[in-house]
């Protein structure tokens, strides 16, 4: 592909994120323009179904339903977009219609019967694993020690956070792209760009065969779209480095299983016709060992539904290895929602959990503001109090949990959980 070719998919990737942007932040109006924006240069069935959410928000249902039919028309095989176009529908009074469309789904893909409740399970598991909310203060001002290192364990117990995926039978989905690697954000880093110049030299590789760079004063907005400091000058011309592609496409057949994103909704960036980095082997990145840094961001930070579902019960000590290995990954794919689910319902997501959460998370931060007015008392009768509630918590979280790995295990077996 050429560098204008580059360019006007990089306008149009600024165009459909600005909508998505907009959109989140409320403005209607603008992410509106946007998305056509993005259109006009090239229309993609994901451009169409973020400018149909945009008019619903904005209150055009109208129009909402013509630009999911676009979407659909584009990828008639997305279930989520039948889904979400029957939304649409009942609030235009046609619940006929919502009805079709809901079949439709449905007749795509069997999880559309429960898709709202797989959607609030992945938040309440995830939330599970994110920082307390509230007001963070500056760590600097906390003087107690033993508080402090509660605090920051507190704040870091993000295990989702680069994490390494235990699917070992997936086939990297994570590292195949629709279109070059530079438009999805896997530029590759300075410190990350020696480490592989010196395994080059080691290995007797060309780098031109591996790696391509790509002039950033050829794209607008570019300072929106590529890192900063992955900005070099290279060949005297600022410009960005990523990995070049391999040649064989995923196919049918893999594409066919491809797993959904956390909240359950379509990768748009994997298709048929998606090629991997060429640093792809074997199902792993071989980026991971070399350089100075772990990876490269974009790699290092994807995770699907399926892979942050096994993180979570690696972590619970659930995950069976031998019985995993045995599974398809449309089997696992499967296993993973309804293990989703357990997980959601019986050990996060229960009455007692989160009422216990929310009580350490308070006490936590009772202590911190204690420490740092100078009221030593306060802070010393919560932290005792938080240790005793993070205890119960931790020993709550362990019996629910293997109590709900009885009935994972099951989904392995080929049972129902």
């Amino acid at each position: 592909m050429s560098n204008r070719k580059d360019a006007e998919a990089l306008r149009e990737k600024y165009f459909h994120s600005m909508g998505e942007s907009l959109t989140e932040a409320g403005n209607l109006e603008d992410a509106v323009v946007f998305f056509q924006k993005a259109i006009d240069i090239r229309e993609t069935s994901y451009a169409w179904y973020g400018l149909a959410r945009a008019l619903y928000a904005a209150g055009d249902v109208a129009g909402a339903v013509g630009a999911m039919s676009r979407a659909i028309k584009l990828a008639p095989g997305t279930a989520e977009y039948y889904h979400e176009r029957a939304g649409f529908l009942e609030a235009l009074g046609r619940p006929d219609l919502a009805g079709d469309d809901v079949g439709k789904a449905v007749s795509l893909d069997r999880n559309y019967e429960r898709v709202d409740e797989i959607r609030w399970a992945a938040r309440v598991v995830e939330e599970s694993f994110l920082p307390p909310a509230g007001p963070i203060p500056d760590v600097t001002r906390i003087r107690s020690g033993e508080l402090r290192r509660a605090f920051e364990e507190a704040r870091g117990a993000d295990i989702l956070r680069k994490p390494s995926c235990p699917v070992l039978s997936c086939p990297a989905y994570c590292c195949h792209f629709t279109g070059r690697l530079l438009l999805h954000g896997v530029t590759i880093g300075p410190w990350k760009l020696q480490g592989l110049r010196r395994h080059f030299q080691e290995k007797g590789l060309r780098e031109r065969e591996l790696l391509d760079i790509f002039p950033v004063a050829e794209a607008e907005h570019a300072e929106s779209l590529f890192p900063p400091q992955d900005v070099m000058k290279l060949g005297g011309v600022p410009s960005v480095a990523f990995p070049r592609q391999g040649t064989s496409p995923l196919g049918r057949d893999l594409a066919r299983d491809i797993p959904k994103g956390k909240d359950y909704r379509t990768l748009m960036w994997i298709g048929q016709e998606a090629r991997p980095c060429v640093f792809l082997s074997g199902g792993r990145c071989s980026l991971y060992d070399v350089g100075d840094e772990a990876s490269l961001e974009p790699c290092s930070s994807f995770l699907c539904m399926t892979g942050f579902v096994f993180v979570v019960l690696r972590f619970l000590g659930l995950i069976d290895g031998e019985a995993m290995s045995a599974r398809s990954m449309a089997e696992l794919n499967g296993i993973a929602v309804d293990a989703l689910i357990i997980l959601a319902r019986d050990v996060y997501g229960s009455d007692e959990t989160l009422a216990l959460s929310k009580t350490v998370a308070d006490e936590l931060q009772t202590a911190v503001e204690g420490d740092i007015s100078g009221d030593d008392v306060l802070r010393d009768a919560a932290m005792e109090r938080y240790r005793l509630l993070k205890t119960r918590h931790e020993d709550l979280i362990g019996g629910l949990a293997a109590s709900a790995g009885k009935r994972i295990a099951r989904l392995f077996a080929g049972g129902v959980g």
